[in-house]
């Protein structure tokens, strides 16, 4: 049944940007595929964490993975916790952990069938990744970069502008981020009805 519904909702445009949602007293927590915990903000202190949505069958989410293996890579080494989350309802374990492996992400991944940790963040599409301050607050919200630039849209072979790497450096810089809702365009999350 997802995949017909991920045949009508994939690369839909994403709803119009949206202010973060307002900071909660409750760290944003998820139980890792490989047995760990990911709690922001957590005991072990850190610069920024960066929750990365993805869907295994997201065309779009699959064409972002080795930006977003090479973003852990270079801002894991500077201090930004990642996370990549799968709100899927109906992806397995098993299966998420393997699309995790295949596609490298370098980072630890979460299952999130309740939807609980897109809702907390205000995720609405695969890829769309989450930037959060070491207190908590949601600092940036939207797209990785304008390698797709709207639904439907052509893709562009390389993008004009690197919307997560600005909003890491801003945070790690300790300034605000310039941009910090741009809209992200993939598949939609299916929060039901």
């Amino acid at each position: 049944m997802r995949t017909a519904l991920v045949a009508l909702v994939c690369c839909a445009p994403a709803a119009a940007a949206e202010p973060a949602p307002a900071p909660r007293p409750a760290p944003a927590r998820a139980a890792t595929l490989g047995g760990g915990r990911f709690v922001w903000p957590g005991d072990a202190p850190g610069r920024a964490a960066c929750v990365v949505f993805v869907a295994a069958d997201c065309p779009i989410a699959n064409a972002s993975a080795p930006e977003v293996a090479r973003i852990a890579a270079e801002y894991g080494k500077r201090g930004v916790s990642f996370l990549v989350a799968y709100p899927v309802t109906d992806l397995s374990a098993a299966d998420a952990a393997k699309h995790a492996k295949d596609y490298a992400f370098g980072c630890p991944a979460a299952l999130d069938r309740d939807l609980a940790l897109a809702r907390r963040l205000g995720a609405t599409v695969t890829p769309e990744v989450v930037v959060m301050s070491a207190a908590g607050e949601v600092v940036y919200r939207g797209r990785i970069d304008d390698r797709y630039p709207k639904a439907g849209g052509k893709r562009r072979e390389n993008p004009t502008t690197r919307d997560l790497r600005d909003a890491l450096d801003a945070v790690l810089a300790g300034k605000p981020v310039v941009a910090p809702w741009p809209p992200a365009v993939g598949c939609d999350i299916w929060f039901g009805k």
